[in-house]
């Protein structure tokens, strides 16, 4: 077990249902890297106090991980402090309720088949590390809200922010 302490990168794929998928990752510390596919059975409360947990994680990917609830809503003291990378694919997730404080490091967000997401939080701005939001096949007002990000940044003379919309297959 004092091995799996030094892990710093996992790619699980969920192919039988777990009971508590999310929190078998806790006492992985070391953990820089970590890809999810498949997953279900959590609720994004979940992502938040176990994940946080993890002080070097990086890379956080969803991939097709459904949770029990479609509101990620995340209090002042969920706080990623090192992740750069986040990335959602086909997640059932509705409303997401975040500040820039969530994510101090956050450089780049991919949001991939977020058919139901009603917008990127309006803090994102917030996020001087931000460089990227890429959204891929994302509802309409989703994009809406990336580009409003974006269009607040270059007002306030930051041209760093990129946002990409693509819509069909890739």
């Amino acid at each position: 077990m004092s091995s799996l302490r030094k892990l710093e990168s996992i790619k699980f794929n969920c192919i039988l249902p777990f009971k508590d998928p999310i929190n078998i990752f806790a006492f992985t510390t070391s953990l820089r890297t970590l890809s999810l596919t498949d997953c279900a059975n959590f609720i994004w409360k979940d992502i938040s106090s176990t994940f946080i947990m993890l002080p070097n994680l990086e890379e956080l990917k969803l991939k097709s991980c459904r949770a029990e609830d479609d509101v990620w809503r995340l209090s002042d003291k969920d706080i990623f402090k090192s992740l750069k990378l986040l990335l959602l694919k086909y997640p059932n997730l509705k409303c997401w309720e975040a500040s820039s404080d969530n994510f101090p490091n956050l450089k780049r967000l991919v949001l991939k088949n977020c058919n139901n997401l009603q917008e990127i939080p309006t803090d994102f701005g917030e996020i001087c590390t931000l460089q990227s939001i890429e959204l891929h096949n994302c509802s309409t007002s989703a994009d809406e809200s990336a580009i409003n990000i974006v269009q607040e940044q270059e007002e306030m003379g930051n041209n760093i922010l990129k946002v990409y919309i693509s819509h069909g297959k890739f």
